[in-house]
Formats: structure tokens, C-alpha cells, sequence
């Protein structure tokens, strides 16, 4: 049972950090792509605490992430006195650009796309293929069947040595409809929408909404989001089971953040050395 002393903020916050598994240095991926995504956007350690201690994240978990995100060449630091601030780097900003107009898209761009492409390749061994399907997979492509690669857009000028198969698909079987959203991830946008469903109207009743706490509740919402819209190729509908809640879950996380803007770093900072 819930204690009667709980804030419409402490529920909403119980409801979004429905899975507890995410990984601390992703999160902090979300805190920046999303809060610190112009060049020369800087967040202190104390704000990042600020931000992370009310989802159950450890001071420890997170110089720890930190100290990874620095490694893989994502964020940058420097002190100021007795303050450490870190931003992203060239390198973190381009991906969180690359990233961020399919994320905050009001509408799936995808659905208005032109051609699409299928790239066919000569049977081979398992381990060629699979490391095939790992190069195409990092270009955009999805595995449709052992050889084979689905994409939209323009067939590449660099596959020589692939039948190319251009145009718009006029049926998508079921089969392959299951591939692209499997299990995992018809659930994962099940659970998001769940909880969204569950926790708007906490966030849309609130009579006055503090700049960290539309910053987690933000944060939290992009992260849930986030991880499932990437999790899979940008593709139109019809390639996705008829049970598919991607769209349905894009209307409310936009709804969301509608309801919770991006609050300006200063006045963040301004928040928390306030207390």
C-alpha cells in the first residue's frame, strides 16, 4: 500500500521507472541528448544527482557511468573550483542529432518515405553472414532472411555484388512483420504506453510543476522512449504487426512533454543549488 503522503510527483515517478534494469550511462545519454543537446550545454555533478537520485540511481552508478561515457569518447569534463560540469563532446553531439528527429517527431516521418530496397546476396557461410548482417545493420538495413536486407529509400551505389530490388512493397507478410516487432519490443511499447496512460493525468492535474521536476519527469518519459523507438528500423506501419502500439505511444509521450517543456539549464542549476 502506498503512503497517503506521496505527491503527484512521487507517483508519476513510481509509474515511469517502471523498469528498473536500464542502464545508468544510458540514462545519462537521455539526461544530455535531451536537456544538454546545444553545443556549450554544460551539467554540473551536483545537478546530475539531482536528477538521478529520485529514480533510485547511486552516486556510486553514476561517477561510474560517467567514467565510461568519457572512455567511449561520448561526454567531456572540467572543473570549475570545487564543480566538475561535463558535456558532450563533437562526437556525442552528432549522435544525439542524428537521433533526436526521430525521437521527438510529432508524426512518423516514415509513413510519407519513398521507395524502399532489397538488397539480395549470395549464400554463404553462417559466420560471413553474420557478420554481414552486422555491417547492414549498423547502415540502416534489416535482416528480412539469410542474405537479404530491407531499407528505405535509394538501393546504395557500394553493393555490387547484391541483386537490388527497388519500389514500394505491395504486401508485407505476417512473417516478416513479427521479425521487425518482436515480441520484446511489441511489450516494451505495451508497458510505455501502460504507464503513460497512467501518469498523465497526474502530470496534466498538477497545479505547479518545479524546473527538476519537469526535468525527471522528462527525462524518464525520453529515456522509456527512447529505448524502444531505436530498438528497431524507422518503418511505416504496414511492416509492423497489426498489434504494433508505436504509433498510439508517439501521440502520448508528445502529449507528455507538451505537458512537461524542456526546462533552460540555468534555471535548472538556479534550482539546485536553491535546494
Amino acid at each position: 500500500m502506498r503512503d497517503s503522503s506521496e505527491t503527484w510527483f512521487d507517483k508519476s515517478l513510481d509509474i515511469l521507472t517502471y523498469n528498473r534494469n536500464q542502464m545508468v550511462w544510458s540514462i545519462l545519454v537521455t539526461i544530455f541528448g535531451d536537456l544538454a543537446r546545444r553545443p556549450g550545454d554544460r551539467i554540473s555533478g551536483s545537478l546530475l544527482s539531482r536528477l538521478t537520485e529520485p529514480m533510485g540511481i547511486k552516486p556510486e552508478a553514476v561517477r561510474v557511468a560517467l567514467h565510461r561515457l568519457r572512455n567511449d569518447g561520448w561526454i567531456t569534463s572540467e572543473r570549475q573550483g570545487r564543480t566538475s560540469r561535463y558535456s558532450l563532446t563533437a562526437h556525442g553531439l552528432t549522435e544525439s542529432d542524428a537521433a533526436s528527429p526521430r525521437i521527438y517527431a510529432e508524426t512518423h516521418h516514415a509513413e510519407e518515405a519513398g521507395p524502399w530496397h532489397l538488397l539480395l546476396g549470395e549464400p554463404g557461410p553462417a559466420a560471413q553472414r553474420s557478420e554481414a548482417e552486422r555491417v547492414w545493420r549498423g547502415r540502416g538495413y534489416v535482416p528480412v532472411a539469410p542474405g537479404a536486407y530491407l531499407a528505405r529509400g535509394a538501393a546504395p551505389s557500394d553493393a555490387p555484388d547484391f541483386l537490388v530490388i527497388e519500389g514500394l512493397p505491395q504486401q508485407v507478410p505476417d512473417w516478416l512483420r513479427d521479425k521487425i516487432g518482436p515480441p520484446d519490443l511489441t511489450a516494451a511499447y505495451q508497458a510505455l504506453e501502460t504507464a503513460l496512460d497512467a501518469a498523465l493525468p497526474q502530470i496534466t492535474k498538477a497545479a505547479q510543476i518545479s524546473p527538476l521536476e519537469t526535468a525527471i519527469l522528462r527525462v524518464v518519459i525520453v529515456h522509456n522512449w527512447r529505448r524502444a523507438l531505436l530498438a528497431h528500423p524507422d518503418l511505416p506501419a504496414m511492416f509492423f504487426p497489426a498489434h504494433w502500439r508505436g504509433a498510439a505511444c508517439r501521440d502520448k509521450v508528445m502529449t507528455a512533454l507538451a505537458a512537461l517543456p524542456r526546462p533552460a539549464l540555468d534555471r535548472l542549476e538556479e534550482t539546485q543549488r536553491n535546494g
